[in-house]
């Protein structure tokens, strides 16, 4: 869903907390937009699993570069888990290219995947945030923002 341009700023705000939280919760596999469980969240770095263990996230999390080992290699481990995969690469230009290969390669491995988180995390946050690692403050700051508001409209 694209936010309306014509929309009050903090409107757009509160849209995109909203898309995120509802990612999360999904994250989480407290949603009926959760995937198919079980499941494990790939990421690119300790900092990544730690903003997403800071949001309340308890799922499995793979971190894809700590292996030093092939794209190939790493997805061979995650298909003999048995479980679905999370694609949750950053949004830069060489997090989309590692969630390209990944999903590449999962297909390939007949592995289910989800890429539609990131994308829709991309979507709502790029214009702020550029990570995983930065969710956490990304979420915590929109939600401050929210009740500085909330005190505002009482005045």
């Amino acid at each position: 869903m694209i936010p309306d341009k014509n929309k009050r700023v903090s409107d757009r705000d509160e849209e995109s907390l909203n898309a995120v939280e509802e990612v999360l919760s999904a994250l989480n596999g407290d949603s009926d937009k959760s995937p198919k469980s079980p499941f494990l969240i790939i990421v690119e770095g300790r900092r990544d699993i730690l903003s997403l263990r800071n949001l309340g996230i308890n799922e499995d999390i793979e971190i894809v570069k700590c292996a030093n080992k092939p794209t190939a290699e790493f997805c061979e481990k995650i298909a003999e888990t048995g479980k679905s995969a999370v694609i949750l690469t950053d949004w830069d230009r060489k997090g989309g290219i590692l969630a390209s290969r990944l999903a590449e390669q999962f297909q390939n491995l007949n592995v289910p995947y989800y890429t539609e988180y990131r994308e829709t995390l991309l979507f709502y946050t790029k214009k702020e945030i550029k990570d995983v690692e930065s969710l956490f403050s990304y979420v915590g700051k929109m939600k401050n923002s929210d009740d500085e508001e909330e005190d505002i409209k009482r005045f």
